[in-house]
């Protein structure tokens, strides 16, 4: 059985990839230089859910599937990060930025 992980929101994941914690008890920072995951390796992987509830229940003999993507970020020394639910807020956070220095230029 996997162990216990600690329950967050996507917004707080670029904190949390920093920190180790044990038993939900001890926190203590990640070895190394603190991880950016915006510059880490984008990864992306398709599964398929097949049949699902939502749908309601298939004729007898038929299998329907559909994809599932998820995005992952690969950084230095070993760790991966599921992102899927990270990366439109961190696109969302660009935007608002982008959009930002846009019209600040404009006015000058």
């Amino acid at each position: 059985m996997a162990p216990l992980v600690p329950f967050f929101s996507a917004e707080a994941l670029p904190d949390h990839v920093n920190i180790v914690t044990k038993n939900f008890q001890e926190e203590k920072r990640r070895k190394g230089g603190a991880i950016e995951l915006e510059k880490c390796t984008l990864l992306e992987m398709v599964q398929y859910s097949c049949n699902p509830p939502q749908d309601g229940i298939p004729q007898p003999g038929v299998v329907v599937c559909k994809p599932v993507v998820r995005l992952f970020r690969r950084c230095a020394g070993g760790l991966t990060a599921e992102t899927t639910s990270w990366e439109p807020i961190r696109q969302a956070k660009e935007d608002a930025k982008r959009a930002l220095e846009t019209r600040d230029s404009g006015k000058a």
